[in-house]
């Protein structure tokens, strides 16, 4: 159970990280004069965040819990 919590320790960390790179970035969005380098890069920063999010809470709210009742038993 340690192990589970120190995941969802590192899942809070990592969503932390996530929500800074978002507020410097203002939301993602492409400085004016940006050239296509960073238009893609920001593309690929939300689509990292959009799939790091789906992780956690899948681990977070599915596995975890279900995981914790089998060490219960």
């Amino acid at each position: 159970v340690d192990i589970i919590n120190e995941l969802e320790s590192e899942h809070t960390n990592s969503g932390d990280i996530l929500k800074e790179l978002r507020k410097i970035t203002n939301d993602f969005t492409m400085p004016e004069g940006g050239c296509e380098t960073f238009d893609l890069t920001y593309q690929k920063f939300h689509e990292l965040e959009s799939d790091i999010f789906q992780h956690i809470h899948l681990e977070n709210n599915i596995l975890f819990p279900r995981l914790r009742n089998l060490l219960n038993k």
